[in-house]
């Protein structure tokens, strides 16, 4: 169950990382955070973001997988991953607007017609998977 979880974890953190690359707006590796200028965007940098984003991830889906509710447990992953998308994009919203709601920000910078479904559905694909019974 631990690889399993991991596995969930790794893929939710590397759907975010990946997405997060090709979707936000701006070439921002190499320069300051808009927020906050003093420390630099490296991939690194985004990585340890986008895994510490989605630490909810696998514990709601170990806590799902121990209360027998496993299949109710993907819509509230799908929710989690899309709230910690938002913690990724934050920090970059302030060169786009500063007037902008919290679902505005995600959906304008964030949310891609190509890029969004896919990670998407690799998170299902991979929630799908770490949540199966397993047989014996």
């Amino acid at each position: 169950m631990i690889l399993r979880l991991t596995a969930l974890w790794t893929a939710a953190a590397g759907a975010l990382l990946v997405h997060a690359l090709l979707g936000i707006p701006g070439a921002y590796l190499g320069q300051g955070y808009p927020q906050y200028p003093g420390l630099t965007v490296t991939f690194i940098e985004l990585g340890l973001v986008a895994f510490a984003a989605t630490l909810p991830i696998p514990l709601v889906a170990a806590a799902a997988c121990r209360f027998g509710l496993r299949w109710l447990a993907l819509p509230p992953l799908i929710l989690l991953w899309l709230w910690a998308a938002t913690v990724m994009i934050q920090p970059f919203a302030i060169d786009f607007g500063t007037t902008w709601r919290e679902t505005e920000t995600l959906r304008v910078l964030f949310l891609h017609r190509v890029h969004t479904p896919l990670a998407l559905l690799t998170l299902i694909a991979v929630s799908a998977w770490a949540l199966a019974p397993r047989r014996a």
